[in-house]
This record gives structure tokens, C-alpha cells and sequence, in this order.
């Protein structure tokens, strides 16, 4: 039986190509089970929350029991900084019913890059009162048109500009950030309104503009700038930022990255920012760039491999360690752990690096990476990570109600004597407190963690959440 048995299945296609990927994936095939076998492929069944999805589907999604249960206290951070980016108000609305936190500053900066000027002008009037003082209002602000900027959103900059005066070095550091996004015209917009404290002060932010130019920009026109409007002691701007310098063409999205940093070299720059190549989102482009910095003479050391663990580039950091000698060094074992990069964590376990299991686990509960300390039970045991109220304090600070139930399910100890200090118990509480993450607090008691010293500023926390 197809989907609608009176229509050719070339109908039905045809039908589906005109709707919107998230309209076909939340409500087509919803339809039967026949539209969600035909349309099953990622195309078709992979939601972006960043994208705008239905209201319907998603407050059935996320107000249904349970739906954040295995979210740590930063993924739901970034749900509602993902929701925000998507523009769909009715949706914001509703994350922050299911995530249970105030709404976070970031949320305001994804709304920025993404162009919503719905989503901003909502979030603007109730982002929590202490991220709007006078100071930290204005960083608000100031984060929001940078966003926007390197995002190439020009009404969203019009916006912010007509009803709020920044300071000059805010005005020229959103421009920075559209270079570094590849949109001089938006840069040089805003340089006519704030470009004369570059003039008055171009020791200072000449330099800054080049390196914001050598991320995002082509080499012909920072050819062009360094002729002309930077060109006065351009070698000697350059030294200032000269290693930021090399990082940002390094790690240029453009493709005459290596261009741009073999220009950087006839001006007498000769060091090799592998460690910001190593970071590369993409793993691949991370390894080719690798490649390329090694054939130039470039040697690798144990932080270049801290990138690649840290970033959780695997292509990299396999070619890494076949050619940098093996470390005691536990800092790349740590950053896989806290970016909850298992498979990297094996294969630094498997070559041979500093892995020390207690401190290990308790960089991956910290994250809420239920996984990862799952493995480091099963592949080192019980009795090297410790499952002890340290690692359950950890836990809690992450905000994973998961993990912690995942410990308590195993033994892991959280009561007083267990604690031998009260500052373990106070510690689970303060970050929940701090976040005013009302899910985590609900999970301590009902794990039965005595309040202790926290009862009082766990009733600012409900306050804080209410208010929001």
C-alpha cells in the first residue's frame, strides 16, 4: 500500500520536492507508514533545530515527560541557543518551558548570526535582568552585532545601531568580525561610522583588522588593504599580533589559505600555527593542511596533538600521533574526555598516552558525558576511576540528570558520611544554583542530597527561572 494509493508514486515525489525538508521529516511522514518508509533516507528524517521548525512538532518533541532528561545542563543551553537561531518565537517559548533555565546571553548571539530580527527584538526584552545592566548590557549588545557582522546580517547591525550607541572600539570590532566573515562591504559600512578611532589609534587596531582580513578574506584584498589603507609600518602592526596572525590564515576558510600564509612568510613570519590547523572543524581539511604545514618543515609537539584531541578531529590526530613521539602528557586524554570524544579517547588510549583514569573520569562527568565514563568504567574498571561522591559532584555540575542517575544506579556514594566533607555535597548545589538549572536541582532531592547550606539559593534559582 503506497502512501496515497490513488496517486503514481511520481506524484507523490513531486509533491514532497516542493515541500521543505523539515515539513517532509515532522509532518509527511507522519502520514502512514508507507510515507515513512519511502522518505526515510537523513534527507528526509534529520531535523536541524537551527532551521525553523513547526511549532507542532516541536512542542510535541519537547514538552513530552522526559524529552531533556539526557541533555546536560550545556547541551540545553544550546538548545535554546539553537532554537533562537532558527527565528521561530513560538518555539523559544517553549524550550524554555522544557529546558527549565533562564534564557542565556548566547541565545541573543545565535538570533544575531542568523539574521532573526523577530527572535532578537524577543530575546532582547527578556534576556534575565543581571545580563542587562548598563555594563554587561552593552556586551550583550556588543556580542550581538558582532554576531551579525561576521554573519553578514546588515539590518540586524541597523537595528542594533538605532537604538543603542556602543562604544567605538565595539563599532570597529564588529567590523573586524564582517572581515573575518568575508563581507568588507559591511565592514567598510561600519568603519565610515567608527573607522576614525582606527586613525586616531592605528598602532592598536590596524593589526587587528589585518588578522581579521587574513581569516575571511582573499589574498587580493588584503593585497589591496596593505597597500593602501594599512600599508603605513604594516611589518610592524604585524608583529603586535604576528602569531594571531598566522593562526587566521592558517585557519582560513578560504581556499587560498596557504597563499596567505606563505605571504605572511616573505614578510619574515616563519612559524607554523599547526595548533590552530589541528582544531579545523572539518577533520579532513584539518589533515591536508597538516600535510601541507609538514612538507613546509613544520614539526609537531604534544599541543598540536592537544588540538586535535580537543576538537575531536580523528583523521588528524591519527596522522599526529604516527609522527609525534608518544607523551605522559594526560592533556589530550582530558580534552577528548571533556569534549566527549570517545573514539579519540581510544585512540589515545591505544597509542599509549597519559591517561589517568580518576582525573580522566571526572573531566568527562563534569561534561556530562555519560559515555565516556561508561567506557573508562568498562575498559580500565571500577576501582581505578573511583565511582566515589567526587565523581558524583562532577556529575551534578554538569547538569546531566542521566549521569547522575547512571552513578547512583551503580553504587556511586553521595550521603554525608560518604562525602567525608560537606563541600561535595555544597558543590553538587552551587553549580545547580549558579545555573539556576531547576532540573538538576529536582534530580539531587529526589536522589535524596541533603540541601544542606544551599536551601536558601536554591530558592533564588526557582526565583531567577520564574522571572525569566
Amino acid at each position: 500500500m503506497g502512501v496515497f494509493p490513488q496517486l503514481p508514486p511520481e506524484l507523490i515525489e513531486l509533491i514532497v520536492r516542493r515541500l521543505h525538508p523539515i515539513e517532509v521529516a515532522t509532518s509527511f511522514r507522519l502520514v502512514n507508514m508507507a510515507a515513512a518508509t519511502q522518505f526515510r533516507g537523513p534527507e528526509h528524517s534529520v531535523i536541524r533545530l537551527s532551521q525553523p521548525v513547526p511549532p507542532h512538532a516541536f512542542a510535541a518533541h519537547w514538552l513530552a515527560p522526559g524529552a531533556t532528561r539526557g541533555l546536560t545542563y550545556k547541551q540545553r543551553k544550546q538548545l535554546l541557543c539553537l532554537t533562537a537561531a532558527s527565528g521561530v518565537v513560538a518555539n523559544l517559548e517553549v524550550a524554555m518551558r522544557a529546558v527549565g533555565l533562564p534564557l542565556p546571553p548566547e541565545a541573543f548571539e545565535a538570533a544575531a548570526a542568523s539574521g532573526s530580527l523577530a527572535a532578537c527584538q524577543w530575546l532582547r526584552e527578556r534576556i534575565p535582568s543581571h545580563h542587562s545592566s548598563e555594563g554587561q548590557g552593552s556586551q550583550l549588545l556588543g556580542a550581538g552585532i558582532q554576531a551579525a557582522a561576521r554573519a553578514g546580517h546588515r539590518p540586524i547591525c541597523e537595528w542594533l545601531l538605532r537604538s543603542w550607541q556602543p562604544p567605538a572600539s565595539t563599532g570597529v570590532e564588529a567590523a573586524g568580525a564582517a572581515m573575518a566573515g568575508g563581507h568588507l562591504e559591511l565592514a567598510d559600512w561600519l568603519l565610515e561610522r567608527f573607522g576614525w578611532l582606527v586613525r586616531s589609534q592605528p598602532h592598536q587596531w590596524q593589526p587587528f583588522l589585518i588578522v581579521s582580513m587574513l581569516e575571511g578574506c582573499d589574498l587580493a584584498a588584503l593585497e589591496c588593504r596593505a597597500e593602501g589603507d594599512y600599508n603605513h609600518h604594516l611589518r610592524f602592526h604585524l608583529l603586535v599580533f604576528k602569531d594571531k596572525a598566522l593562526a587566521a590564515a592558517a585557519g582560513s576558510p578560504t581556499p587560498d589559505w596557504a597563499a596567505k600564509v606563505e605571504w605572511l612568510q616573505l614578510e619574515g613570519w616563519l612559524q607554523y600555527p599547526a595548533e590552530r590547523v589541528a582544531a579545523l572543524p572539518d577533520g579532513a581539511e584539518a589533515l591536508t593542511r597538516l600535510i601541507w604545514l609538514r612538507g613546509r618543515g613544520c614539526r609537531f609537539n604534544q599541543d598540536v596533538v592537544l588540538s586535535a584531541a580537543r576538537a575531536g578531529n580523528l583523521a588528524a590526530l591519527r596522522y599526529l600521533l604516527a609522527v609525534v613521539l608518544r607523551h605522559l602528557d594526560v592533556r589530550p586524554v582530558e580534552a577528548a574526555c571533556r569534549g566527549g570524544h570517545l573514539t579519540a579517547l581510544r585512540v589515545l588510549h591505544a597509542a599509549g598516552w597519559g591517561m589517568g583514569a580518576w582525573h580522566a573520569a571526572r573531566c568527562a562527568a563534569e561534561a556530562g558525558h555519560l559515555h565516556v565514563v561508561a567506557w573508562l568504567v568498562e575498559a580500565l574498571g571500577e576501582q581505578a576511576v573511583q565511582l566515589d561522591a567526587w565523581l558524583f559532584a562532577a556529575a551534578a555540575e554538569s547538569g546531566s540528570v542521566e549521569l547522575m542517575a547512571w552513578l547512583r544506579e551503580r553504587g556511586c556514594p553521595w550521603d554525608e558520611s560518604a562525602l567525608r566533607r560537606r563541600a561535595e555535597a555544597d558543590r553538587a548545589f552551587a553549580a545547580a544554583c549558579r545555573n539556576a538549572d531547576l532540573a538538576t536541582l529536582r534530580c539531587l532531592r529526589r536522589l535524596g542530597v541533603p540541601w544542606g547550606s544551599f536551601r536558601g539559593r536554591a530558592g533564588l534559582a526557582v526565583t531567577s527561572v520564574s522571572a525569566a
